[in-house]
């Protein structure tokens, strides 16, 4: 992984964020909150869920050694959740813009949110901070799509396809 590599991950992942907002902000925000059944029981939820774990990598990246979530309280509507989500975008994006080759290799130490200590290479924990977002994005899909809403594309090779025109 380069830092190249990684860096256009992060650009996806921001571009992925934003056609996710697009598509959200045209549903009625009531809908937000509905209770899906899905691993999270909302979109709102699954949505506090990413910007909570975005936020949580991000004090890990500026050397916290725990790190504290985000609660309904920090972000208790949609609105405020995309200013927290945003906030965050631009500390990772200023961290990755930052970041050389050599760093990647740069073990991270931590407690993960069990306590327990941990340590991998940086560069995995960045790949890893994307695809979970991908992965609830695709939660998210399937739900606009249960409420009668139209979801985006939001697929890396889109991205690539976009990029590369």
């Amino acid at each position: 992984m380069t830092i190249t590599d990684i860096q256009t991950l992060f650009e996806y992942n921001f571009w992925a964020k934003e056609r996710l907002l697009q598509s959200l902000d045209a549903m009625k925000e009531e809908n937000l909150y509905k209770d899906m059944k899905s691993s999270f029981p909302s979109i709102f939820a699954t949505l506090l869920h990413i910007v909570s774990a975005e936020n949580i990598w991000r004090q890990r990246f500026s050397g916290a050694e725990s790190a504290k979530p985000l609660t309904k309280d920090d972000t208790p509507a949609y609105t405020a959740l995309k200013a927290k989500w945003n906030q965050t975008e631009e500390a990772l994006t200023a961290f990755v813009t930052r970041l050389s080759e050599k760093q990647l290799l740069d073990v991270l130490t931590f407690k993960n949110m069990k306590g327990e200590a941990v340590s991998q290479f940086l560069w995995q924990a960045l790949q890893h901070l994307v695809n979970h977002e991908s992965y609830h994005r695709g939660q998210i899909t399937t739900m606009i799509r249960q409420l009668g809403g139209t979801p985006v594309n939001t697929d890396l090779i889109g991205f690539y396809r976009l990029k590369n025109k």
